[in-house]
Parts: structure tokens; C-alpha cells; sequence
């Protein structure tokens, strides 16, 4: 029951309203959810696009000021005034001296006006030991930031130093060009960070975005503070990047709790990265919008088919849900109009031809239960007159033996007997007899075998009735044919010591008659066969003696009942009625009449 209340609420309206719904409205929402991410696609493309060509523009720019300023570093390390200063400072006076030293820090401010990204330009004169700058004159002692590009004699041309997070540009004389001659002079570029870290401020146009420059080898970040946290993240990235995969790329980093997206480019003069970054939610603000307006737009559909679905399918339920119930009402067998629903729409003409049905219904079932009465009356009939006569022949050839031999007071008896015997079975009137009456009958019958068996032959043992079932009611002739069965096919042959015992017993509630004889001609073939016969009880077969019995009494208490068979513990069959037990409401309100000689 429950697997099937399971079932039915699988199979409801609802869920397949809902199910037809978002049938029709899946493939127009996944449409419009393929368009939405056709069109992030697209603005992540572009912003990429737009992004990786600011890196490389601004980072041109950078190369090209870089180049420049090589190009001047290159030019003034062969200036005369500088070389005279380094050489024949000695043999000069005081006067062209100053004016000498007054022209290289002209050309040093020169220099350094040259570019927004210059600090300071200074000329480190080892040969004299002082250092000439173009924010300073000229000092008694080498400029402790000689330091940072002190090993730039070892190179030919100009060479890059990251000193104290400072970055330089410088070219020494002569340098690795001429390796047998002493270094004279260097001069020095301090590139100016803060220029570079304004005009990385104005890169993007985006909300929190942001440019950096980062060499991960040497740790040298030039960035905004704020940008501290996502520096360390690309520092660590582009350092643990394989050697050979590309100096430009473009990525989505996240830092902390927040998720970037990030274009870079590698400068091949200082070997620093230009990086670029804008905040994703920035860059696809509009889109993360339009993909919540979308989500809220599926939310209010998916509410709006439960609604509607669920308006329909009370629409359909509520007369559907009377109707099953009038349904199940004739399942139980109560064929009960259903009242018309005032709507004048299919649903009236439903019931209208369901109160027709159950009004044809009403009239069919009375027709086949009258029929079906008929039919067990008159089966009962046919069984009842196809009792085997065969025992009423013997009784006469017993009468005649009797009066031949003028025993007149076993004549006068057996015929009592007989009378009453015959009177039983040729009764009219109803078909049903009380239980104590059947039991009598058979008393009588077998008074009649005794006097054809002598007493010491073949003994019948009866045990008393429960207490309150003698006046129940049984088909007639019910308990005498097992009685007659035993004489006939068990111990008609034995010569002595034949027994019959009738037990009447109550179990499980119900009245237990068991004919159990000790004959010996019972093989379990006809045992096996008996039963087989019972069990079955195929249409074509012709139900007399026992299975007559059985038969009756299944017709009047149900297949519950009946006649079962088994080997009985003295040797011979043992038969078994099973009958119901007497209800206290079936008890007559008068004794039932008794039966006489004197017949009807």
C-alpha cells in the first residue's frame, strides 16, 4: 500500500505541469544564458586586448626614454671638458678650472632636464677623487652612490644597477674597451622613481586599477603601497614562471580576497615587468550585473511556473480529487452519485457519465447477485441429489435377510431406523438443518450398519459436541457420508476389530469434525489423489460423496472451510471438516424441531 501511495504521488499532475513548463522555457533561457556568456567572452577579449596594448605602448615609451638616456650617457663619456677634468685638472689654472667644472655641471643639468624620468646626473672623477653632480658642485670626496654603479668599468657601454631600491644608468671611461688603462671617470643616471610611479597612476582609467614595475629577481617594486599585497603575488608568480615560456602575458591572479585581471611585458633594458592590473570586479562590473539580473529574471520564471502550475493543477485537482474519491467509494461498493460541479466545462459531463455508470453499475450488480443466488441454490440442489444410493440397496437385501429369518424385533428396529433414516434425507424444506440434527442422522446410520456388521466386527465411537453448536445450522447430509465412506472403502473387508471414531473438537476458532478409520486398504496414491481432487476442484468434475461435501460447505461458509484428508494415526483415513464457530447471535429463539418415525 504504501509503495503504491508512493507511486501515485510521483505520478501527479503537479510535477509534470512544472516539468512541461520548463520544458518550453529551458531552451529559451539556455539561449539567453549562451548570448550572456557569448558577450562576457567578448568584453573579456577586449579589455584584454585593450589592456595588453597600453602595457606594451607605455612600456615603448619607457624604452624609448631609456635609449635616450643611454644615447646621452654614451655621448658626454667622451665630452673633452669631462676627459680634461680627468686628466690635466693638474696643469690647469684656477680659473679655467672653474670654468671647466662650471661647463660639466652645465651639461650634467642638461642632462637631467632631458627627461621627467631623470633624478640626478652626477660625474664620479676617480683621478681626482671627487664627484661632480647636477644638484650639487663639485664635492672633495667620491660620492658614496659611486657605489651603486662601481662595477660598470667592467662592462663596454652603459650598464643597469638596482642599488638600495634605487635604479641607475651608467658608463665608465674607458671601461672593458680598454683594459690595460686605468678607469678615469663614470657617469651616473639615478632614474627618478617617483615621475615613473606618477605617470604609472594615470595608466588606467579603472576604478582601483593600477600599473606597477616589478623585477622579481632582485625583489625591486615600483607601485603603490596599496598595491603591496598583489606585488608580492606577481612577484612570486613571475619568478616561479618556467625559463622559457613568454616575456608577455596575460592572466586572472587573485590576491587576498580579491581577483584581478593582470597584463604584463618584460623590459629588455633594465629586465623589470611593466604590470597592469584592473580589479574584475571593474573590468566586468556590468556583466556580473546583467548575469545577477538574469539569475533574479530565472528566480521570478521558476516562482511564476510553481504559481501558475500550481493554479492549474488545483484547477484540474479539486473536481479530479472528487472524482477518484467517487471511484474508490465504488471500489468499497458504494454506488453513490457524485454532486455536479457548477462549472459548465468537461468535468460536468465526466460526472455526469460517472453517475450514469455507477446508477448501471447498481442495476448489473443486483441482476448478477440475484443470478449468482439462483445459481448456488440450484447447485446446491444438484449436489445434494447426487448422494451415491447405493447404500439404500443394501438395506432392503438387509430387510428381506431379516424377515426371512423371522427376527422380528431387529426387523421392527431396523426399520425404525430406516425410517427415520429415509425421512432425513427426503426432507423438505430449507437445505440448512442444525448441527445436532446431522449428528443424529448419522447416529442412525450407523444403528443400521451395526445390525449389518455385528457389533464386535466394526465399533463407531462418537465424542460429545462443543457446548453451544448443536443448534448451529450446516448443509444437510454433511457428516453421514465420511461415516459411510469409512464402511465402504476401509473396513468393509476387515473381518474384526474394525473401529470408526468421530471426534468434534473447537481449535482457532473454529468446530473441528474428524472420521478417522483403521483400515488398511487406503495406499497413498488415492491419498495423494484425494487430496489433488480437493485441492483443485476443476469445473468439469462430477462432486459426489466427499467431494460433494466438500464443495457445499465451501458454497455455504467460504473457501476457508471444507474438507481436508490425511493418513489417521490408527492406520486408515482421517477426514476433517472445517466449519466456523457458532456466533452467540445465531442462537434460534425456539429449539429446532426433532424428526420421528411417524415422518412429515
Amino acid at each position: 500500500m504504501k509503495i503504491f501511495l508512493k507511486q501515485q504521488r510521483r505520478m501527479t499532475i503537479f510535477p509534470k505541469l512544472i516539468i512541461a513548463f520548463l520544458l518550453v522555457v529551458a531552451p529559451i533561457y539556455g539561449i539567453g544564458l549562451w548570448m550572456n556568456q557569448l558577450g562576457e567572452e567578448s568584453v573579456r577579449e577586449e579589455l584584454s586586448k585593450s589592456l595588453k596594448s597600453r602595457v606594451d605602448f607605455y612600456l615603448n615609451s619607457l624604452e624609448v626614454g631609456n635609449e635616450q638616456i643611454r644615447g646621452l650617457l654614451q655621448q658626454y663619456a667622451i665630452d673633452k671638458d669631462i676627459q680634461h677634468a680627468a686628466f690635466i685638472s693638474n696643469t690647469m689654472s684656477i680659473g679655467a678650472w672653474t670654468e671647466t667644472v662650471q661647463r660639466i655641471q652645465d651639461k650634467l643639468q642638461q642632462i637631467k632636464y632631458s627627461s621627467l624620468y631623470i633624478k640626478t646626473v652626477s660625474a664620479h672623477i676617480l683621478t681626482l677623487k671627487r664627484t661632480l653632480s647636477s644638484d650639487e658642485t663639485i664635492s672633495d670626496t667620491i660620492n658614496p652612490e659611486y657605489e651603486a654603479v662601481a662595477s660598470v668599468s667592467k662592462l663596454r657601454g652603459v650598464g643597469n644597477y638596482y642599488w638600495k631600491d634605487r635604479l641607475f644608468m651608467a658608463i665608465a671611461y674607458p671601461g672593458s674597451d680598454l683594459p690595460d688603462m686605468k678607469e678615469t671617470f663614470a657617469l651616473s643616471i639615478e632614474l627618478n622613481q617617483e615621475a615613473m610611479k606618477q605617470s604609472l597612476q594615470n595608466f588606467s582609467d579603472y576604478k582601483n586599477a593600477g600599473a606597477m614595475l616589478v623585477n622579481p629577481e632582485n625583489g625591486w617594486v615600483l607601485g603603490n603601497q596599496t598595491d603591496e599585497g598583489l606585488s608580492k603575488v606577481l612577484s612570486a608568480y613571475l619568478k616561479n614562471r618556467p625559463e622559457d615560456s613568454a616575456d608577455e602575458g596575460y592572466k586572472q591572479i587573485s590576491a587576498g580576497n580579491s581577483s584581478y585581471f593582470v597584463a604584463y611585458k618584460r623590459s629588455p633594458t633594465f629586465g623589470y615587468y611593466l604590470i597592469a592590473y584592473v580589479p574584475s570586479a571593474e573590468m566586468l562590473g556590468p556583466i556580473d550585473k546583467y548575469r545577477i539580473l538574469l539569475w533574479l529574471l530565472s528566480f521570478v520564471s521558476l516562482v511564476f511556473i510553481v504559481a501558475y502550475s500550481y493554479w492549474l493543477y488545483q484547477l484540474i485537482r479539486k473536481p479530479l480529487h472528487r472524482m477518484i474519491t467517487g471511484f474508490r467509494k465504488v471500489e468499497a461498493g458504494m454506488m453513490e452519485p457524485i454532486p455536479l460541479p457548477k462549472s459548465r466545462d468537461e468535468f460536468q459531463y465526466l460526472f455526469q457519465r460517472f453517475n450514469m455508470m455507477t446508477n448501471n453499475l447498481k442495476v448489473l450488480i443486483q441482476e448478477v447477485y440475484e443470478q449468482k443466488l439462483r445459481a448456488q441454490t440450484s447447485e446446491l440442489k444438484q449436489l445434494q441429489s447426487q448422494i451415491n444410493p447405493h447404500f439404500l440397496y443394501n438395506t432392503y437385501f438387509i430387510l428381506y435377510r431379516l424377515a426371512k429369518m423371522h427376527d422380528n424385533d431387529s426387523v421392527i428396529r431396523f426399520s425404525q431406523h430406516l425410517g427415520e433414516y429415509f425421512q432425513y434425507i427426503t426432507r423438505n424444506g430449507s437445505d440448512d438443518v442444525p448441527l445436532d440434527a446431522e449428528i443424529k442422522h448419522s447416529r442412525s446410520y450407523v444403528e443400521i450398519q451395526n445390525i449389518r456388521f455385528a457389533k464386535s466386527r466394526i465399533t463407531v465411537d462418537f465424542s460429545e459436541l462443543p457446548e453451544g453448536c448443536g443448534y448451529m445450522r450446516v448443509p444437510r447430509l454433511i457428516l453421514q457420508p465420511f461415516i459411510e465412506n469409512a464402511y465402504q472403502y476401509g473396513l468393509e473387508t476387515k473381518r474384526r476389530d474394525g473401529r470408526i471414531a468421530v471426534n468434534m473438537t473447537e481449535q482457532d476458532g473454529r468446530l473441528l469434525i474428524s472420521v478417522e478409520d483403521n483400515g488398511e486398504r487406503l495406499t497413498n496414491a488415492d491419498l495423494q489423489l484425494l487430496e489433488a481432487n480437493l485441492e483443485k476442484q476443476r469445473a468439469d468434475m462430477e462432486y459426489t460423496g466427499m467431494l460433494n461435501v466438500h464443495r457445499r460447505l465451501q458454497i455455504r461458509f467460504g473457501a476457508e472451510y471444507g474438507v481436508s484428508v490425511a493418513r489417521s494415526a490408527m492406520g486408515g483415513m482421517k477426514a476433517t471438516l472445517k466449519l466456523p464457530m457458532p456466533q452467540s447471535s445465531d442462537k434460534p429463539a425456539e429449539p429446532s424441531p426433532t424428526l420421528d418415525a411417524k415422518g412429515d
